[in-house]
């Protein structure tokens, strides 16, 4: 059992050049956009065992428009009804417009289904601890809803890795300590300050996408470094969640990588990640943090 807490489903028409170029260079891009709906993902969870995904809607710019945004939110939940065991989703919105912001939060909640945020602060150019943000954290405190940022580097030209720190967090979830965060990529490759929250707040959770060295003979050395910070300074494997970043990683590389990472730590540090840890990554600590959000 493996649950993926980190994939997108995308309305094509709304992808930037640069992320369809992207994607190109990637292949996996085609003039069906396969990858970009359930069905695609549905097949390739089967192929890799998944048992169950998190889709995530995103804003790729600043100046999106909130009913833009809501129709992209729509998107996702009429994606994740296709097979409502097996995947779940989160809502988008664009904080600069504040009322409107409010009408798409209430109704991704209520009317589509939608279990969570996702904040890009890259893409949408804003800060994590931006009060402009303040009253969307405070519905999800009532709510009993998470809230999954972005984190740590892009890569990707024009958009700016800076405002991705997750040291920006580190304010939000001590205003907020009763509102379940999750850090994106754990924060890649500003993993001294995810290890950094993970110690100090125990509402804060991580996960692994797409921290896979572009070196393919040491690709699997940042995910190494990933878990070895996190372990052997937060101590804390159990908010730690498996993650893809579906399409931008396919689940079988991110598979391939989370094992060989863990081979190469154990080789040098015997046992540092046992098979108990590796079973709360996969799916143990995104089983636990769904019953709650369902609960509430």
């Amino acid at each position: 059992m493996i649950i993926d807490f980190h994939t997108h489903l995308w309305p094509t028409s709304y992808l930037t050049k640069e992320l369809i170029n992207y994607f190109k260079s990637r292949k996996v891009w085609d003039e069906k956009h396969n990858a970009f709906i359930a069905e695609e993902l549905l097949k390739i969870m089967d192929i890799n065992g998944i048992s169950k995904s998190i889709v995530l809607s995103s804003v790729v710019t600043p100046k999106t428009k909130n009913a833009q945004i809501l129709r992209m939110n729509e998107y996702v939940s009429d994606q994740i009804l296709k097979n409502k065991e097996r995947l779940e989703g989160f809502f988008t919105l664009n904080p600069f417009f504040k009322e409107e912001a409010i009408d798409v939060l209430e109704t991704s909640i209520e009317k589509l289904g939608l279990i969570g945020l996702k904040i890009h602060p890259s893409f949408q150019e804003i800060y994590p601890n931006d009060k402009i943000l303040y009253p969307f954290y405070e519905k999800l405190n009532k709510y009993g809803l998470p809230v999954l940022f972005h984190s740590g580097s892009i890569g990707i030209t024009p958009y700016k890795d800076s405002y991705s720190n997750p040291s920006y967090i580190d304010e939000v979830a001590c205003d907020f300590p009763d509102l379940t965060i999750i850090i994106g990529h754990s924060g890649k490759i500003w993993y001294r300050e995810t290890a950094m929250l993970l110690r100090k707040h125990k509402n804060v959770y991580a996960d692994i996408s797409t921290n896979i060295g572009r070196d393919t003979l040491s690709s699997e050395h940042p995910m190494s470094w990933l878990l070895y910070i996190i372990k052997s300074y937060s101590g804390c494997i159990d908010r730690i969640l498996f993650g893809s970043d579906y399409p931008f990683y396919m689940q079988d590389e991110t598979l391939i990588c989370v094992d060989n990472a863990i081979k190469l730590l154990n080789k040098k540090y015997d046992h540092l990640i046992n098979v108990e840890d590796v079973e709360k990554i996969m799916y143990r600590n995104a089983w636990k943090l769904l019953k709650k959000i369902k609960k509430n």
